[in-house]
């Protein structure tokens, strides 16, 4: 099945979603699922008819107001310079008689509006209430009436302003949200009718436009005959955006190749198939969808069940499904094994929700949309998969690319302030990875281009690429260069990646407990680098403790950790005596000098044909850190220890 059938098949199944208000999943607005030859306009002014076409009342919307469905022709929604009258709403350039009576500065389409209007008018599909618009726009007065209102601005000269020059306290109402008067807007309300959220309204205009399409052809996406689309619609990923992915507006020179005479050989769509499958598609993109830049990355199931968010880490996929406080429950400084055992539970249980969700599904879609141009849009990843291939791919990736992180939540679910820092075991997000792997500031098309090859290892158990996983390696082994908490941030993600790089590319399996029989080399090495770490660290914190001197300043195992992934061998030499000090004041003071010893049992473990100068793997990343991570729980138990002595 292809896109655009999967798309017309959702628009078709979510019919009572039409013209209702559509909410993301931060709680904020989101494009509507629009009726058939409708688009969405910003709107300005509102008037009010009764039913004889008279003028009773007008004004100013309020920018919570302004989004309006109105109907449109192919020609209309695709309009850009040249002058095509919507159907109903629109500029004061199509539809007040006089309006270059009070200085419109454009060529006045106001006959091509009257004659379009009249026409649905007249036809079968016409009724009361846009009659009485066609009635009174007919009397050619409308900027006069706005201006006796007090809803548009004239100057001295009797012309409206162009522009208010005043200071902005002072400017009219009209010149809060709109710098030109004549770009404004206008609707209508016919009696208590509200002509833009009528359904009837929406079904009479896309019945009359239906019926006035001559070109008639073989649709390719139902397989019957109808009226054809010439042109695509656009604003699929935004209201600004101007990119089609379907586009056949040049037949010069070598368009077809030879290999077609016209555009309809090519591809020969519906018009009532387009319009429902880009505006489902735009309807998804808004709602569930994740927006990169250009880059826009949908994922859903033409059935709408919910899907989990491919762009979630851990944290996320859990709280989009449950309405636990994951926060409150990993918030804490430090994760212990209840905690962790808690949130593994939690994650089973989000699992289990999508599975039952999705069991009636036949398919769930993911689309990665680009574009290269203002005007042209690329479909760059396009996959169906069953729910629970999706499922189990999905569960794979969160379990086996994994380590204890630390990200920046949500206080509160949709509260849209990112303040709270939590600590958890799971799965960074791909935004992350492209991050960690080429840095905060990372090139936009870079960083694109990286989220598009990660998103197949998360649906489609892909094997996850080596030069992503090595370059978050080597910017964490280079970890003195960043911010502490870059440092951190990067060494645990590109721990998770290195855990799920073995695990889906090798089938070995790595955690972050210490693999006390893990014989490589480079396991060993890292370990090693761990222990001189944690001498220097041991003897920095006794002696910082009893001067009360709060200095903290990187130790030598840090600093030399990128000549030890390139020189193991020899720069372990150089860091055993740079570490002799801090040895000595561990066993001047009394101080437990169980890391030294540890090192010394790590460097007999590895063979004399493997101790040399040979670079390491990136294993070593996760023997350092694992046997890190090992310091830290038997600290944290000490000090623990420590203070039931104490009370």
């Amino acid at each position: 099945m292809s896109w655009i059938e999967s798309t017309f098949k959702t628009y078709n199944n979510n019919l009572d979603k039409i013209g209702k208000p559509t909410y993301n999943r931060f709680g904020w607005d989101a494009p509507m699922l629009l009726p058939v030859a409708h688009t969405t306009q910003k709107v300005n002014i509102q008037i009010d008819l009764n039913e004889d076409g008279d003028l009773i009342y007008a004004s100013i919307l309020r920018k919570d107001e302004m989004t309006t469905i109105i109907p449109c022709t192919e020609e209309s929604s695709a309009r850009t310079s040249g002058p095509v009258p919507h159907p109903l709403v629109d500029k004061l350039q199509y539809i007040a008689g006089d309006y270059k009576k009070y200085g419109g500065p454009k060529e006045s389409q106001y006959e091509a509006y009257m004659d379009q209007l009249k026409d649905w008018c007249d036809s079968k599909y016409g009724n009361g209430e846009i009659r009485a618009v066609y009635k009174y726009l007919k009397k050619g007065r409308l900027i006069e009436d706005l201006i006796a209102r007090h809803i548009l601005i004239a100057g001295e000269d009797g012309k409206l302003l162009k522009k208010w020059t005043g200071t902005k306290e002072d400017a009219p109402e009209i010149f809060r949200n709109l710098s030109d008067q004549f770009e404004a807007f206008v609707r209508y309300r016919v009696g208590d009718i509200r002509l833009h959220d009528e359904k009837e309204i929406w079904d009479s205009f896309t019945d009359y436009y239906i019926s006035t399409l001559n070109k008639t052809g073989i649709c390719y996406v139902q397989g019957k005959e109808m009226s054809l689309s010439a042109l695509s619609p656009y604003k699929i990923r935004n209201s600004g955006d101007r990119a089609k992915l379907i586009s056949s507006n040049d037949n010069t020179n070598f368009t077809y190749r030879g290999r077609f005479k016209d555009a309809e050989e090519a591809l020969s769509i519906g018009y009532e198939t387009t319009q429902k499958a880009h505006s489902a598609l735009r309807w998804l993109i808004g709602k569930q969808g994740t927006l990169n830049g250009d880059q826009a990355i949908v994922c859903w199931s033409a059935g709408n069940e919910p899907v989990p968010q491919l762009m979630n880490d851990t944290v996320d996929l859990i709280r989009e499904n449950n309405d636990i406080d994951i926060i409150s429950l990993i918030r804490s400084e430090k994760t212990s094994a209840d905690t962790r055992a808690a949130f593994a539970m939690e994650f089973n249980k989000a699992i289990a929700g999508y599975r039952g969700k999705l069991v009636n599904s036949d398919y769930v879609s993911v689309m990665i949309l680009d574009s290269a141009t203002p005007g042209r849009m690329s479909i760059r990843y396009y996959r169906e998969l069953t729910g629970s291939k999706l499922m189990d791919s999905i569960e794979d990736w969160h379990k086996h690319f994994t380590w204890e992180l630390i990200a920046k939540k949500e206080s509160e679910k949709n509260s849209g302030k990112f303040d709270t820092l939590v600590r958890f075991y799971g799965a960074p997000s791909p935004k992350e990875i492209a991050e960690a792997a080429y840095g905060s500031k990372v090139d936009a098309k870079l960083k694109q281009n990286t989220i598009e090859r990660i998103l197949p290892c998360i649906s489609e158990m892909k094997i996850f690429p080596r030069d992503i996983m090595l370059s978050a390696v080597r910017r964490a082994s280079n970890g003195i260069a960043l911010e502490p908490w870059e440092a951190n941030k990067t060494r645990n993600i590109a721990c998770a990646l290195i855990c799920g790089y073995y695990h889906r590319n090798k089938k070995e399996e790595y955690s972050m407990a210490v693999d006390e029989i893990c014989k490589d080399r480079s396991y060993l090495f890292g370990r090693i680098l761990a222990c001189l770490n944690q001498i220097e660290e041991d003897s920095n914190y006794f002696s910082n403790k009893t001067s009360g001197d709060g200095n903290k300043r990187p130790t030598n195992a840090l600093r030399y950790e990128v000549a030890f992934t390139q020189r193991p061998a020899k720069t372990l030499e150089i860091l055993r005596r740079q570490t002799m000090p801090y040895l000595e004041n561990l066993i001047k003071n009394g101080r437990s000098t169980y890391a030294n010893d540890l090192m010394l049992k790590l460097i007999d473990r590895i063979p004399a044909d493997e101790f040399n100068n040979e670079p390491l793997s990136e294993l070593y990343m996760l023997g350092y850190a694992s046997q890190r991570a090992e310091f830290m729980k038997k600290s944290n138990s000490k000090e623990e220890n420590d203070n039931d002595n104490e009370e």
